[in-house]
């Protein structure tokens, strides 16, 4: 199965990339699993000013051919100003719902305080439900991240683990469903 983390803070001193490198480890040592983090940082999608179509930049034209290969996409994201990163949501929109249609997809959230992004999390889900897609019930929501896991992805507060590979083993689940189910 192939899954696709979009990592959707473009900031200089981010932490939701290192959750994002985290969870790809973690999911790359299941067998049948192939996980990829796409760096909306390295990638700099332009500004969207119109959707996919043959005259986009070459960028937006390979992360759309990612996207429709993938089985499943994790949106990880800092929660800004009560919502999640506005680069996230222009990668986002680049793409024709048919992207994403019928794909189970994973939230992950992180915050300095103490809601781990709840906030985020849900505006996600209720994006992800807009674009015919299947949200995942549970979130990984990472509060304090600056305590959990480093900017490396590596892990900070061996605690965190447990919540890490209950994510993991719902996602898993859910998305084998979701792409037995298709076949």
């Amino acid at each position: 199965m192939k899954i696709v983390i979009l990592s959707g803070s473009v900031r200089d001193d981010r932490h939701t990339h290192g959750v994002a490198l985290h969870l790809c480890k973690r999911l790359s040592e299941i067998a049948n699993v192939e996980a990829e983090v796409i760096d909306l940082k390295e990638w700099a999608l332009p500004p969207l000013t119109n959707t996919l179509h043959d005259n986009s930049p070459d960028n937006v034209k390979k992360l759309g051919a990612i996207l429709d290969k993938a089985d499943g996409i994790i949106f990880a994201s800092p929660e800004y100003n009560g919502s999640y990163s506005s680069a996230l949501k222009n990668a986002i929109d680049f793409y024709p719902k048919g992207t994403y249609q019928r794909k189970p997809i994973g939230v992950v959230s992180v915050s300095a305080g103490a809601l781990g992004g709840i906030r985020a999390a849900q505006s996600l889900q209720l994006q992800i439900l807009a674009l015919m897609a299947y949200p995942i019930y549970r979130m990984l929501t990472v509060p304090t991240v600056q305590n959990k896991i480093d900017q490396d992805g590596l892990l900070i507060d061996p605690e965190f683990e447990k919540t890490m590979t209950a994510f993991v083993d719902e996602y898993l689940w859910f998305a084998e469903a979701i792409v037995a189910k298709k076949k």
